[in-house]
């Protein structure tokens, strides 16, 4: 991930090669044009700066940037991360979802089962909606132990 719209370190370095090869292109156009004859010290020049950009970049990218971050996140404590945008409603309307699917496996159906009966007890406080959703999964698996302690007193 490059970042070149902030003056991160990495971005400096980039842009000083590139005005380096910039100018180092415009002076072997300029001498092949004068004399007829191609400068290779100037386009070997030219190669050698390509490739030291290229490699600060893969340096930066591939190691000091998740070093710095190992850092940041070990020595400063790291930012707090950003709140789930998911909301309960949008975890329900999933979770209904899920469960209308007949190719389900038994223990993410039991999973998404028990999560949705959850959510209906404890969010909607529906406990009858939770009970009889624990009852279908109960009679579809009788044999679930994952439905031992669905049902909260």
């Amino acid at each position: 991930m490059q970042d070149t719209d902030s003056l991160s370190p990495i971005a400096v370095v980039r842009a000083i090669l590139g005005v380096a090869m910039a100018v180092t292109a415009a002076g072997v156009l300029v001498a092949w044009y004068s004399s007829g004859t191609l400068p290779w010290k100037g386009v070997a020049l030219l190669l050698v700066l390509s490739g030291i950009r290229s490699f600060a970049g893969t340096l930066f990218d591939g190691l000091l940037a998740p070093v710095g971050r190992f850092l940041g996140g070990a020595l400063g404590g790291g930012l707090p991360s950003e709140p789930d945008p998911t909301t309960i409603e949008d975890e329900t309307a999933a979770l209904e979802r899920l469960l209308a699917r007949d190719d389900l496996a038994q223990h993410r159906e039991l999973l998404a089962g028990i999560r949705l009966a959850e959510i209906y007890r404890l969010q909607q406080h529906d406990p009858a909606k939770a009970d009889a959703l624990i009852e279908r999964l109960r009679a579809k698996y009788p044999d679930a132990h994952e439905l031992t302690y669905a049902r909260l007193p």
